[in-house]
């Protein structure tokens, strides 16, 4: 009898670990068992996740809403750009912005998962994680569950954890789904950073996705080391709203959350057996917080692995001089967040949205990512990147030593 409670285990039902979840199930795998280990298993509803991409993108279907108008706002101009570029891997069709809703997303995927009698869901605490000689193994409150291959999306792994971050900054936010008495919005246009706000001694900007002339989700966005109390997004909020005219407002959704923007290298994998998936598996990128693409491309990748009987390996990364461009932008608004919005706006006033995308999607070219960083102030980043530098070389000294 096999040692092996399941072929494999998903350690965190969260956005990562059910787009594992989705994966295996795209893949003719009925025979092999699978386990999805979390607290519990209701469709949530506190979370939204916007991307760019292809119509025919990972769950774009689920979008209700796409815009392919983006803004961007600062205290004395703003612009709106059109998306025309195609996106990289779909060159014969345009990218547009979308948002999915975690209601719809986790719907979706459980929906599917009722169809497939393999996977048995647990609901139970994960109290532990552990590469074995022969398994990777999901501590709980009533046992251990066994399998070769564990990805877990729950804690960061021994080796990302090691090390303390140089810059502990974090994305914080908090937002409302609102319907205004005024017509304030425009349903064509999504701001994507509007920096005509107080900074509080960080980097703070509004972000409005529309539905309707009456009706959107406001969020009001921070990079800082803290986090605030609700109370204080609630007040930005209103605020924001205020001023845009819109009169009595109906709150009828809230979300709140935090994502690390921190310098701490996050490994893929943990051991032999045990896979660290989503922003524990370094799928966040660090100066902006996106994160839902890679997950999915992650997730793909390993369970493609997986599915084909074969050794999974990391998902390859992007040129290293993304890592450099990152580092050196979380030094500045970590030790210099006053910094913060002028290098933003210096960004979207030399280069059009699409190329700013396209630089966050890891997916340019070197020359368009020289001409973009060379319109930047650059005296900053060059400092950033030296005392970076210098960081490595002390920490690769001393660990010698």
């Amino acid at each position: 009898m096999s040692a092996f409670d399941a072929d494999l285990i998903i350690a965190g039902a969260g956005c990562a670990g059910l787009s594992a979840l989705w994966q295996v199930m795209m893949q003719p795998n009925e025979h092999r068992k699978v386990i999805v280990v979390d607290r519990d298993f209701e469709v949530g509803d506190d979370r939204t996740w916007a991307f760019w991409g292809t119509r025919d993108a990972p769950f774009a279907d689920l979008a209700k809403q796409t815009w392919d108008k983006l803004q961007v706002r600062f205290p004395t101009w703003e612009q709106v750009g059109q998306l025309k570029r195609p996106n990289g891997t779909s060159p014969n069709s345009r990218r547009v912005y979308s948002r999915v809703r975690q209601r719809d997303y986790d719907a979706a995927i459980f929906h599917e998962a009722a169809r497939h009698p393999n996977i048995r869901f647990v609901s139970q605490d994960i109290i532990g994680l552990k590469d074995g000689q022969t398994s990777g193994i999901v501590e709980l409150p009533e046992g251990e569950l066994h399998a070769p291959l564990v990805l877990q999306s729950t804690r960061l792994s021994p080796s990302s954890n090691a090390v303390p971050p140089r810059h502990p900054l974090l994305q914080h936010f908090g937002g409302w789904e609102v319907r205004t008495q005024y017509p304030v919005f425009d349903p064509h246009v999504a701001t994507l950073m509007d920096f005509d706000t107080d900074q509080f001694d960080a980097t703070a900007f509004f972000y409005a996705l529309p539905e309707a002339r009456d009706r959107a989700l406001v969020e009001f966005t921070m990079f800082s080391p803290q986090k605030r109390n609700t109370v204080f997004y609630d007040d930005q909020l209103r605020g924001y709203l205020d001023r845009l005219g819109a009169g009595e407002i109906t709150i009828e959704r809230t979300e709140y959350g935090v994502i690390p923007m921190d310098d701490r290298r996050r490994d893929q994998r943990w051991g032999r057996h045990l896979w660290n998936l989503g922003t524990v598996g370094g799928m966040t990128k660090p100066t902006s917080g996106y994160t839902f693409q890679r997950i999915h491309a992650q997730a793909r990748h390993l369970i493609g692995h997986w599915a084909n009987g074969a050794t999974p390996t990391p998902l390859p990364s992007p040129p290293h001089r993304y890592r450099c461009a990152d580092r050196a932008l979380l030094n500045i608004l970590h030790r210099h967040p006053e910094r913060g919005r002028p290098i933003f706006e210096r960004l979207f006033k030399t280069s059009s949205v699409d190329d700013v995308l396209t630089f966050l999607d890891e997916d340019s070219t070197l020359g368009a990512d020289v001409r973009m960083l060379t319109r930047l102030p650059w005296v900053p980043f060059l400092r950033a990147g030296a005392t970076e530098i210098g960081a490595d070389l002390l920490s690769a000294v001393s660990g010698r030593r």
